[in-house]
């Protein structure tokens, strides 16, 4: 036997082979494969039947459809832990603002109410009586507090007993200062408090409106790509649809809109269908089993969910 007529049958048996092996899948998928049949339509308000054409309908088997509503409560308290954290440091962060404005708030009042006395007291040494030795070491004393304004002027000027020029002193200049430092220190903590709230205020919202997309009815009809998906066509202008699956439990995933006057209305299924069962000979998708009606599907009661696994972590 030739060489050449070795690669024919060579090639020949690769042909037969590869013709075994896509006749034998065929024959599995219509043997042990079910066809689903399926109409896609809603019910307006004045009870006219709408059936819904152009419409991509997927199936997920029930396995994967779990591990997916996992990946999405997984994600969601991650949205839930991550906010709590950031509560926590800028709840510290408020707590350090208001402390240390407080902190210089208490010395400014500290130090004007000692302004307060000197004042008075150097216009009574001035006026009244000049011997008063408790009031004047008690003067004295305020003098040497640490950030006391103009304190050595003042003080030479009441060694030298010209207690008219300490009282212009702590009248005209060192009262209105320390006054509008208090205002000031004040008005930085207002300011400081208010920036702070108003960023943690920003966050929060960035927080829940990635709550809401996380949970909103397009996140939970976009299938994530690590999940083996089946392509059922689109509906038909009745509506219709038919999908071949083996014998399992699915879920089938489909979404639409429709204009109405000058909106639109939007739909989401994610539906359960064992097959083989009579159901999904006659898969209706409609107003009873979309997203957010009474009828169950893989997100029901998700929220609720949610929250209690959160407050058992």
């Amino acid at each position: 036997m030739t060489s050449k007529n070795k690669l024919l049958i060579f090639v020949g048996g690769l042909f037969l082979a590869a013709f075994v092996v896509c006749a034998g899948i065929f024959l599995y998928k219509s043997i042990f494969s079910e066809e689903v049949k399926g109409r896609i339509m809603v019910v307006q308000r004045n009870a006219e039947v709408k059936r819904l054409a152009l419409v991509k309908v997927f199936a997920v088997t029930a396995q994967d459809a779990d591990a997916w509503r996992v990946i999405i409560i997984n994600k969601y308290r991650g949205i839930l832990d991550k906010q709590a954290e950031f509560l926590a440091t800028s709840s510290q962060e408020r707590r350090i603002i208001v402390s240390e404005n407080d902190s210089s708030i208490a010395r400014l009042e500290k130090l004007l109410s000692s302004a307060y006395e000197c004042r008075d007291s150097a216009r009574e040494f001035w006026i009244v009586d000049p011997n008063q030795p408790t009031k004047k070491r008690r003067f004295f004393e305020i003098m040497v507090m640490p950030s006391f304004p103009s304190a050595k002027q003042i003080e030479q000027q009441a060694l030298a007993s010209r207690w008219d020029n300490c009282y212009e002193a702590l009248r005209n200049s060192v009262v209105p200062e320390l006054e509008l430092a208090h205002v000031r220190a004040v008005s930085r903590k207002d300011s400081e408090l208010k920036s702070h709230d108003a960023q943690v205020s920003g966050k929060l919202a960035e927080f829940r409106a990635e709550r809401v997309r996380c949970l909103s009815y397009e996140s939970l009809t976009e299938i994530p790509e690590k999940f083996k998906k089946v392509y059922a066509g689109i509906s038909d202008d009745n509506g219709e649809f038919s999908i071949r699956l083996p014998v399992g439990d699915y879920y089938l995933v489909a979404r639409s809109q429709r204009r109405v006057f000058d909106s639109n209305e939007y739909y989401y299924w994610v539906r359960p269908v064992s097959v083989p069962s009579d159901e999904s000979k006659r898969c209706l998708m409609g107003n009873n089993n979309m997203l957010g009606a009474e009828d169950k599907n893989l997100w029901t009661d998700l929220e609720d969910l949610i929250k209690s696994q959160s407050e058992n972590k």
